[in-house]
């Protein structure tokens, strides 16, 4: 691989009209041997010709025409660092893809530690590759502690500089995991995962020119091939045809260590997969509050988010109007007045970023529904003879489901999926409103109080409905239900003592009830905006409405 001639391949790029602009830096002046120490990429076969076969996980695109994670809601995309002269790219972009999920899911911003990773972890203190699905296993089941942990540029003091995996005593207290990970192979997922998820680790062939890029769309045009290297993958641009993505050879390298790749170049995109992480698990985790968030309010609460770090709250007012307070990422935002003149209290949903439907009862028991999409409508009329306050869930773009109760006591369900259909009955015997939350496309899982008193469970498992299910307790009024993640149920509920109470699904079992406290006079609203973040509402004995969070 002779050494690339920089003024030779600028005056190529000029001629081919190539969008991308080259330099010299410290890396394009390096040695064959020492650019291929960077490239740490070992490919998995099995698992690699796994993911590239799976079908694709949904049958449409639901993407938008851009995305950069730099700019979307916030900078959710860590600064660049620098791997040195060892191969551990595919530890640094599986940290960057922690970090930047922690960001998304839980609205912190994080600086882990990818020497840990890297030199701790079942990897092995040598500056080798491995394959992504690896990395992440780890992150999974070991975790990665903060930078001040184990500092990157701490690891190489062993005989002639080699690296060593220093632990600090409380290193597993520190470590922040991930619940779930997983790879995606068709073009359309990966923009649907990047457009409504977050970023992705990708591999791709690094050609010697690629050492010398400096800004623009790189498309390979000269030099040989030096290995295989892994970076992450934040965004992509459909008029530029590429994808943006995040180095870890510094800030010196490209564009302040950023990059963007046309689509199909280098393999990115053909005979590699992409890999996500979700579900970021920080250290400390517990619940706060209560928080007097005032008002006088004659309803429980209900919420929903539609973005990290924001939440919209709804409740009936003295007047029966419907009000609205939210909270923006940085302060709790309104009372304001949203009108109508409804029974109970209102329900509220959304199915994208800056979309909100609502749902109350009216003086005539019909479903009134009014929504916000760059302003709120007037009120139309759904029909139905309703008993109980409704309650609403989204699972997917322009889908939505509303429950209620009738009066035959049985749950009714209506629904949106570009038109409105129903009423259909599920049957069971209520005593109160109904809850739901759904965890995947497709998924509906119901609450309700029955004539016992006690939690009683139905779900739509994507191709009929299942249960009853009773799931005990003593319940003083009606259910709320959440999911914060695949295979995740919360659901709370005000017991005989009037505090809140909790229970919870993991994906394997329910738990036992968990007492929170508070002295309610209403039921419970909840939302998440990320996993392991819910946020709970309920109108307090002085009417007004009482916030309590865990993160």
């Amino acid at each position: 691989m002779p050494q690339i001639d920089i003024k030779a391949l600028r005056a190529e790029l000029v001629t081919r009209a190539m969008p991308w602009r080259a330099r010299e830096n410290t890396l394009s002046l390096l040695s064959d041997e020492r650019k291929r120490a960077l490239l740490g990429v070992v490919v998995d076969e099995n698992a690699r010709a796994a993911a590239m076969v799976m079908p694709p996980q949904v049958s449409a695109p639901n993407f938008a025409p851009a995305v950069d994670w730099r700019n979307r809601g916030g900078n959710h995309v860590t600064p660049p660092k620098d791997q040195g002269g060892c191969g551990s790219c595919v530890s640094f972009c599986a940290t960057g893809l922690v970090e930047s999920m922690a960001s998304i899911e839980r609205g912190q911003k994080l600086d882990l530690a990818e020497a840990d990773l890297h030199f701790c972890s079942s990897h092995g203190a040598n500056c080798g590759g491995w394959w992504p699905d690896q990395a992440l296993g780890q992150v999974k089941s070991r975790g990665i502690p903060d930078e001040a942990a184990f500092p990157y540029n701490t690891a190489f003091t062993g005989p002639g500089g080699a690296p060593v995996c220093k632990l600090v005593p409380d290193r597993d207290a520190r470590a922040v995991k991930i619940g779930s990970f997983g790879a995606l192979a068709s073009m359309t997922d990966r923009k649907n995962h990047l457009t409504n998820v977050g970023p992705c680790s990708a591999v791709l062939e690094v050609f010697d020119d690629f050492f010398s890029y400096g800004s623009g769309v790189y498309s390979h045009v000269s030099g040989g091939l030096a290995g295989l290297h892994c970076v992450l993958v934040i965004g992509y641009s459909e008029a530029e045809q590429c994808w943006i993505c995040k180095n870890s050879w510094g800030t010196g390298w490209g564009d302040g260590g950023f990059f963007k790749i046309r689509y199909g170049q280098c393999k990115i995109d053909t005979d590699f997969p992409f890999h996500w992480a979700r579900q970021v698990a920080i250290p400390g985790r517990k619940w706060h509050g209560w928080e007097d968030l005032g008002g006088i309010i004659t309803s429980r609460p209900q919420a929903v988010s539609w973005a990290a770090n924001r939440i919209d709250v709804v409740a009936r007012g003295t007047d029966s109007a419907v009000w609205h307070r939210w909270w923006d990422g940085s302060a709790w935002r309104g009372w304001e007045s949203l009108g109508g003149f409804i029974h109970g209290a209102p329900a509220i949903c959304s199915w994208a970023s800056g979309r909100l439907d609502i749902f109350a009862v009216g003086g005539d028991h019909k479903l009134y529904h009014k929504w916000f999409q760059g302003g709120w409508s007037g009120w139309e009329s759904l029909g139905g003879f309703l008993t109980s306050e409704p309650c609403a869930v989204s699972w997917g773009n322009n889908r939505i489901d509303v429950f209620a109760r009738g009066g035959d006591n049985a749950m009714w369900h209506l629904w949106w999926d570009g038109a409105w259909h129903g009423w259909e009955s599920l049957g069971g015997g209520l005593s109160s409103a109904p809850a739901v939350s759904s965890w995947a496309p497709g998924r509906l899982d119901t609450f309700v109080r029955g004539l016992d008193s006690q939690l009683w469970h139905k779900w739509w498992d994507g191709s009929a409905w299942r249960g009853w299910e009773s799931l005990g307790g003593v319940l003083t009024d009606a259910p709320a239900a959440e999911s914060w993640g695949p295979n995740r149920i919360d659901v709370f509920y005000p017991g005989q003592n009037y505090h809140m109470w909790h229970k919870w699904w993991d994906g394997s079992r329910w738990s036992g009830e968990e007492d929170l406290g508070g002295v309610l006079s209403s039921g419970v609203g909840v939302s998440s905006w990320a996993a392991n973040r819910l946020d709970t509402f309920v109108m307090g004995t002085d009417s007004h409405m009482y916030h309590k969070w865990y993160d």
